[in-house]
């Protein structure tokens, strides 16, 4: 089996289930050096998703466009606008398709990387949710299915999150207080790895490798 939309209706609706439990930690988390709305903002916009029928789309990147556009209308915040920037160019990238190949996730990661870099004004490195997705889109290269994207996700998460804890945050209002930010998780990398946990610990699809 392949990414489909049933896939991205499934994975939204799951990530939607567990911002129940993930609002107040995502903001707790910010609140150390931020505004404190991280997990608000964040549950404001995957319910949005949620409420967009992806299902009846005409095709995988008419689904993904669907999205971005809903999510567009409903935050105007910097961490908000890099997820409409992922949904556009997961968008413009399955343009047509049905489906998308588990083996050509990395690659569609590594794409959503570069935009946002370029959206974001940001650099590998500076610890922010940019270096989240660069080591998603690594560790995922190679698989071919779900189950074991499903592990490589988690061990990716777990590891950039120890990696960069303890480095001082160059990006956004936290750079402002770089030493303070040593030892802390930076709030947009944590709420990536939370909701790639929700999904990753879910597994509702085929695991058999596409050809």
């Amino acid at each position: 089996m392949a990414i489909t939309l049933e896939t991205l209706a499934d994975a939204i609706a799951r990530a939607n289930d567990a911002m129940s439990g993930l609002t107040d930690t995502l903001n707790a988390a910010d609140a150390k050096l931020g505004d404190g709305d991280t997990g608000t903002m964040l549950a404001r916009l995957i319910g949005t998703f949620a409420a967009v029928d992806v299902r009846n789309a005409e095709n995988l990147g008419a689904g993904f466009m669907a999205l971005a556009k809903a999510g567009a209308a409903s935050t105007g915040s910097s961490l908000g606008t890099l997820i409409i920037t992922a949904m556009m160019t997961a968008g413009k990238a399955t343009t047509g398709k049905s489906e998308l190949a588990w083996s050509d996730l990395s690659g569609l990661l590594a794409a959503i990387r570069y935009a946002a870099m370029a959206r974001g004004k940001a650099e590998l490195g500076a610890k922010t949710i940019i270096d989240g997705l660069d080591a998603l889109a690594s560790g995922l290269e190679g698989k071919t299915d779900a189950a074991s994207i499903a592990i490589a996700a988690q061990n990716s998460m777990d590891a950039v999150l120890t990696e960069f804890r303890n480095r001082p945050s160059a990006m956004g209002r936290a750079r402002m207080f770089a030493e303070k930010s040593i030892g802390l998780d930076d709030p947009g990398m944590l709420a990536l790895a939370e909701i790639v946990r929700s999904l990753a610990q879910n597994p509702q699809h085929d695991t058999s490798p596409v050809a």
